[in-house]
């Protein structure tokens, strides 16, 4: 007696299944492995930057202490640097802002260019002519 065709196909359905959740498996190993040595890489790469940070930040430590080693071995005493003189203050004076009749001037003008700008409009408005 020969199997029958449906089970035979269900057989082959059920063997491909099989087979296709091993391949998933096996790919999602390899992309695991992939993403693992990615993050690696990544992580390798961004020591180098950290190192490289390190040592241009010696650096300009160095060069800072090698412009500024002339400055603390200068005199600093005022004898040493001759007679000080100290230039004149300017009396200080408050800025001058708008006062009350400055900023009612500038409301009445502001009122003036409103009520004109409102005019024109409204003679515009009117100037328009319904469609028949």
């Amino acid at each position: 007696m020969s199997p029958k065709p449906i089970a035979v196909l269900m057989g082959l359905v059920l063997a491909a299944g099989l087979a296709g959740s091993a391949l998933a498996q096996v790919d999602l190993r390899a992309l695991r492995e992939r993403d693992q040595s990615l993050q690696q890489q990544d992580i390798a790469r961004q020591d180098l930057l950290a190192d490289q940070r390190q040592r241009t930040a010696a650096q300009a430590r160095y060069e800072a202490q090698l412009a500024l080693r002339p400055l603390s071995s200068a005199p600093t005493e005022p004898s040493a640097l001759g007679e000080l003189k100290l230039r004149p203050t300017v009396p200080a004076t408050p800025p001058r802002g708008p006062d009350a009749s400055d900023q009612a001037a500038e409301a009445a003008r502001l009122d003036q260019l409103m009520d004109q700008r409102l005019s024109e409009s409204n003679a515009r408005l009117r100037a328009i002519t319904p469609a028949h």
